[in-house]
């Protein structure tokens, strides 16, 4: 835990000013009992009133010094663990967002969730804990000791042999726990990734009537977790046997030993009960270290976890060199002078753009690119390379699980490429920072993903200094107009979480109008019309391919010939390899693969008039 402890920054005063107030409401503490035992042995003894009020009007203003410290110290406390969550937890939210894909694959999106969560709510309770108790029960069980040797010195050294030997046996407890709930922890992302799969698909379980399937999984899953807590629960159990046997053990000792001095004269009745007192308080303060102790060894095992992602990094990217020390690249998305700078020797690439003449270089191309999303030499993709022209169409098509959505994926960054190189405007992708190569992509996802919030805020999204008339514009565009200007409020209609309350086509048709607000030089569909009719597609289709978007270079993926065969090129993909590249014409006469697709779809090559 104290390996983040970096994150309480803009907390420390806070983190300084509770526990040093605790160190004072202890140090009210440890005179209790001393003055309990003058007033006993000589006020009461003595029948001196006067000085039994002397000394309980001093007992009244240290309870209430103690007081004020300790409601003082619980704010100050309470201030800088909650300031320390804030920042762990924005820290790592950060982290997650600046993550690739493959990384949050490691993790798993679960796990993410429950490290910024309970985790986190588990690292900001053990700080809170600490810094309560850290330094004020040392001090009460030195307090005490020191007080008592006061009162009498040979008990004094019975208290300095006890505290060790009860310490070890709470550590010991706690030591054989801490396993258990670091499994603990993992079982509950196990939980959590089941019932996210589960809740997510829960209508494809109840078609195929498998709810009593899941709920067989779901309760063996539950009953591992069980039987685990009951382990470690077992062993934190003991303490509190083990606190009693102890603080009881204890306390008949003193009081044996304590009443053969009190007969021989060498100690008064008053201070009996005053170092009954004291070890009241040393087995309390070791009792509460020990809470302590198993707040801390959660607080250990969800801190380890957290810090696991925050020292995670992302897949180390290729080398650069080539984009990098180009001095004419261009940095603007925007722009319209794009040189490319192919890496030498490529004549993978030559032979893709061997069309393309000198002035019109490529603005976005692959380099012999593969990749394999687990790095074990199994390939998504596969010797993939070819160059798209700046203002130019390009169109992606295949048979499912082809690789268009890596190959998008890829060409934004989102995976990094396990081998070749990935150009837009002459640049690596590999060395742009995210938050620039962003600014490049207008991109709507295969998976149309909604917030919640309203029409106009969803859009927004997409481009923040957008206008009104953008946003209508972006609408009219989508063809999102139609339904958008019936529901009530228009723009001001409330989307609920993933767009549950509208339909799959009138999804895609906001994710589009998202996209098209945007201003971006390169737009990408990736299969964003599939649950759109035909005439909707067609008007959005051509709205795409009239030159009038804001994206000067468009890449559409789809599995419909229609969407792709008005681009300029065509990139034809099978099972990751790419098997045409080329105009609709060109790869009819000279791809089998496109001729079957286009013959599947449309049952005509068009060679007949």
């Amino acid at each position: 835990m104290f390996k983040l402890i970096k994150h309480i920054k803009g907390y420390r005063l806070y983190a300084f000013f509770g526990p040093f107030l605790k160190l004072l409401e202890a140090l009210m503490e440890t005179f209790v009992p001393f003055i309990m035992s003058l007033i006993i042995d000589k006020g009461i003894k003595e029948g001196d009133s006067g000085y039994v009020l002397r000394q309980g009007g001093l007992l009244v203003l240290i309870a209430a010094l103690g007081w004020i410290f300790a409601i003082s110290a619980q704010y100050f406390n309470a201030k800088a663990s909650m300031g320390f969550g804030l920042n762990l937890r924005t820290a790592l939210f950060d982290k997650i967002l600046a993550m690739d894909m493959e990384t949050v694959d490691r993790f798993t999106i679960p796990s993410l969730i429950t490290r910024t969560t309970t985790d986190v709510t588990r690292a900001q309770t053990g700080l809170n804990m600490f810094l309560r108790l850290i330094l004020r029960n040392p001090f009460i069980v030195a307090g005490a000791i020191i007080m008592s040797g006061v009162i009498n010195v040979r008990v004094m050294i019975i208290y300095i042999i006890l505290v060790p030997l009860i310490a070890l046996a709470f550590y010991l407890t706690l030591r054989f726990a801490r396993p258990f709930y670091k499994k603990i922890t993992n079982l509950i992302d196990s939980i959590s990734t089941f019932c996210r799969e589960s809740i997510i698909g829960v209508r494809s379980v109840r078609a195929f009537g498998m709810q009593n399937k899941e709920c067989a999984d779901f309760g063996e899953k539950t009953e591992e977790l069980f039987e685990n807590q009951v382990k470690a629960d077992r062993i934190s159990a003991l303490t509190t046997p083990l606190n009693t046997l102890m603080v009881n053990g204890c306390v008949i000792l003193v009081l044996i030993i304590g009443s053969s001095f009190v007969n021989g004269g060498r100690l008064l009745n008053g201070s009996i009960i005053a170092l009954v007192n004291y070890l009241f308080q040393i087995l309390l303060a070791v009792g509460r270290t020990a809470t302590l102790m198993e707040s801390f060894n959660k607080a250990n095992v969800s801190s380890a976890r957290i810090k696991e992602v925050l020292d995670s990094e992302n897949t180390p990217l290729k080398s650069t060199e080539t984009a990098s020390s180009a001095e004419t690249v261009n940095k603007t998305p925007g722009d319209a002078e794009c040189p490319y700078v192919p890496a030498e020797g490529s004549e993978s690439v030559k032979e893709a753009t061997s069309s393309v003449s000198k002035s019109d270089a490529p603005y976005v191309s692959f380099e012999n690119v593969s990749f394999s999303y687990a790095r074990n030499g199994k390939y998504a993709l596969s010797g993939i390379s070819f160059g798209v022209e700046k203002g130019s169409s390009l169109g992606i098509i295949g048979g499912t699980g082809s690789g268009k959505t890596t190959l998008v994926n890829l060409l934004q960054g989102i995976y990094p490429a396990t081998e070749g190189r990935v150009l837009v405007g002459g640049r690596d992708v590999s060395g742009i920072p995210a938050a620039e190569l962003t600014k490049y992509f207008s991109t709507v996802p295969q998976k149309s993903i909604l917030f919640a919030g309203t029409v106009k805020e969803n859009i927004l999204f997409g481009n923040p200094q957008a206008t009104d008339d953008d946003v209508d514009e972006a609408l009219r565009n989508s063809v999102a107009d139609e339904f958008v200007y019936k529901k009530e409020g228009g723009t001001s209609f409330r989307v609920e979480y993933g767009g549950r309350n509208l339909s799959g086509g009138q999804k895609q048709r906001l994710t589009l109008a998202r996209a098209f607000v945007r201003d971006a030089g390169i737009l990408v569909l990736d299969d964003s019309t599939s649950a759109l009719d035909y005439v909707t597609e067609s008007k959005i289709r051509k709205y795409v391919t009239s030159g009038n978007t804001r994206a000067s270079t468009k890449i559409i993926v789809s599995q419909r010939i229609s969407a792709v065969s008005v681009c300029d090129k065509i990139l034809v993909l099978d099972e990751g390899k790419a098997a045409g590249f080329g105009t609709h014409d060109e790869l009819l006469e000279t791809c089998d693969t496109y001729k079957e697709i286009w013959l599947s779809q449309t049952g005509d090559l068009g060679e007949e008039d």
